[in-house]
């Protein structure tokens, strides 16, 4: 099977998660090419722990599962266009103009609307991608398949390539409708006689008429068909030849060529997205990998992956007033055996994971937070930046060092803990 450039990043963050949880990063003992880049040997490694652990069997029936969900939510909506039409045309007729607008066009304006106020704030699967998601996670039953799933997600998040993505689904989707019923409805425009005529029951005929103006005023400044008036100078069969042109340029115009638009610029957005791909070597599981690797070059040195400035000096600044204790592990837990506490939050390794403990400390400060982490893992500028980002939410900040099985880093900790003056255990 031939990755793709997604996939291989997308396999990288897999394997992150797993170097994570482990003590010490495995099958770095095999050579990788020297003349690559550090990124492009840890996406090496990726791939190759992938292929070793059979992997790409899984990744392969995920875009099988993937490509049916997009056939099966296709054909909904085309069912769902066609059956809206269809509905409409069944009304006794004359049919009212107005209510003939509001079936066709103002579903899809509506949830473009509701996309425009919640799903660009928040990069997370909502409506029909969260659905998607779902039903690819049911379809992905086997743990390792499960365990895909939810890197791939992931990586979507941490590349900002979610919102792009959900943009693409939802507008495909809406387009897809409205599509097919401006089809159906030009279809049987063009070979069944129908009459139209504007009708109200709690309107006066001036209101009806001003509602009929403004949402005729774009399609008339588009393409110069305006209102279709009805009077005793027009037969009621050119009165509804003309409604009906007017009714499809209405369709054409707030349902087509919105999603349409914005389907174009979402996909714009993935693909450039998808071009600026990174790994932040910086990132737990990537730091401990990258050192490890540089090792192994010949006349290499083991450097901090965060570079960063050289001269840059973080200051601790703490919290005045706070309530109660927290406590959390960094990275990952290196004593299985420790009782939590009733205040322990978890485990924060990922960028989602520190995130939502920095807000959640930004909302109610505390008066103590305790950070246990492991001594095996490598002091760096990413950690001592994280750590100061905590630092003004809390009374008074405390580092607890748990012993670790192989190498220990706990006298480089101990020395930038006393540097920044963070008191530690």
């Amino acid at each position: 099977m031939k990755l793709s450039h997604f996939d291989r990043f997308w396999l990288a963050e897999h394997q992150r998660q797993r170097d994570v949880a482990q003590v010490h990063p495995t099958d770095l003992d095999q050579p990788l090419n020297a003349e690559h880049s550090l990124e492009q040997q840890v996406l090496q490694r990726a791939e190759r722990c992938a292929i070793q652990r059979n992997e790409l069997t899984y990744v392969q029936r995920w875009h099988q599962s993937r490509r049916l969900l997009t056939l099966v939510l296709g054909v909904l909506a085309t069912l769902l266009g066609i059956g809206a039409t269809q509905a409409l045309l069944s009304q006794a007729q004359p049919i009212s103009l107005l209510f003939a607008v509001g079936v066709l066009v103002l579903p899809n304006l509506m949830m473009l609307l509701l996309w425009a106020l919640f799903a660009l704030r928040r990069s997370k699967p909502r409506g029909i991608t969260a659905f998607g998601l779902q039903l690819m996670h049911w379809l992905q039953r086997q743990p390792e398949q499960a365990a895909l799933a939810a890197s791939w997600v992931e990586h979507c998040q941490r590349q900002r390539l979610l919102t792009p993505l959900m943009a693409i689904v939802t507008h495909g989707f809406w387009l897809v409708i409205a599509s097919f019923s401006a089809a159906t409805l030009v279809l049987y425009l063009s070979f069944n006689d129908y009459a139209f005529r504007w009708a109200t029951t709690i309107l006066e005929q001036p209101q009806l008429m001003q509602w009929a103006q403004m949402i005729g005023w774009l399609p008339e400044l588009l393409f110069g068909v305006g209102v279709p008036e009805q009077g005793s100078a027009t037969s009621t069969a050119d009165f509804s030849a003309i409604a009906g042109r007017w009714l499809t340029l209405c369709v054409l115009t707030y349902a087509l060529l919105p999603r349409m638009l914005c389907l174009l610029g979402a996909m714009l957005v993935w693909v450039y997205r998808l071009t600026q791909l990174r790994l932040d070597l910086s990132e737990p599981g990537y730091y401990r990998v990258s050192q490890a690797l540089q090792a192994q070059q010949p006349g290499a040195q083991v450097v901090d992956a965060d570079a960063g400035d050289a001269a840059e000096q973080l200051v601790f600044h703490y919290a005045r007033h706070g309530e109660g204790e927290l406590i959390a592990s960094l990275d990952y837990e290196a004593d299985p055996s420790w009782n939590a506490a009733v205040s322990y939050w978890g485990v924060v390794a990922s960028y989602t994971q520190k995130q939502a403990l920095l807000k959640q400390l930004q909302a109610q400060p505390v008066a103590h937070l305790t950070l246990r982490v492991a001594s095996s893992l490598t002091p760096d500028r990413s950690s001592m930046r994280y750590l100061a980002s905590l630092a003004p939410y809390t009374q008074a900040l405390k580092i607890v060092l748990v012993d670790a099985a192989g190498d220990t880093y706990r006298a480089q900790w101990q020395q930038l803990l006393q540097r920044y003056e963070v008191n530690y255990d």
